[in-house]
């Protein structure tokens, strides 16, 4: 795969998990957040630590794509990209939304809709980065 693909891949891929994630929790759940505000950090508090957050979405945006790429066969992209989004869900966002349930007082609806978000969020993210890593027609 050559090294332009994989940039866009990794860099389109940041941008839909961020831009994502921030539609999901930023805005959709932003009510649920605040009901529960007492378990989480305050906002400047989450501000101060905005980089740990954004190197960690460019870790996942790189891993994913070189997961993939070593994984890509000559098939359509589409279906691909969903069966990478569905694994990146089932390694990822699944078990990740499980364990904060256990581990925090969370209420259970806001579990399911994180989780259910989260899930859509990886399979547009499977589908970005099939439609830019395509192997080349021989």
């Amino acid at each position: 795969m050559d090294m332009k693909k994989t940039l866009g891949a990794i860099v389109a891929s940041f941008v839909a998990q961020y831009g994502g994630d921030y539609l999901l929790h930023g805005v959709m759940l932003k009510s649920s957040y605040a009901d529960t505000a007492d378990m989480w950090r305050s906002d400047a508090d989450m501000l101060h630590r905005m980089w740990i957050l954004i190197l960690a979405q460019l870790i996942f945006a790189t891993a994913a794509v070189l997961i993939y790429q070593r994984g890509v066969e000559k098939k359509a992209w589409v279906g691909q990209g969903i069966r990478f989004g569905i694994l990146l869900a089932m390694i990822a966002v699944l078990p990740n939304n499980m364990i904060w349930y256990v581990v925090l007082p969370m209420p259970h609806t806001l579990a399911l809709h994180s989780a259910l978000g989260d899930g859509i969020l990886a399979l547009l993210v499977g589908l970005v980065i099939a439609g830019i890593c395509q192997p080349k027609q021989a």
